[in-house]
């Protein structure tokens, strides 16, 4: 599997991921940050978001562009998202 068809098989998770953590019936998720592995296979886009706070609007609008470049075309993104900031429904 190329590069792009491994980075929308993860985009989709993120997506996703992103979804499973907003879905509560008392909790509305605000703010999210961006965690990388943090190893030298994180690319520079990745790379760049590290530990960064971002809205739920920001994070969905960053996962419909080219938001991951790994240099290996058989690697795939690995970061993941942490609730930072939340309010009670």
């Amino acid at each position: 599997m190329g590069m792009q068809g491994t980075v929308d098989d993860w985009r989709k998770d993120l997506l996703r991921d992103l979804e499973s953590i907003c879905d509560s019936d008392f909790l509305k998720i605000t703010h999210v940050i961006w965690l990388t592995a943090r190893d030298t296979n994180v690319c520079p886009l990745c790379a760049a978001r590290e530990g960064k706070r971002f809205t739920i609007a920001e994070v969905k609008k960053i996962l419909q562009g080219h938001f991951c470049k790994p240099e290996d075309e058989d690697d795939r993104c690995r970061c993941c998202f942490t609730v930072d900031d939340f309010c009670y429904e």
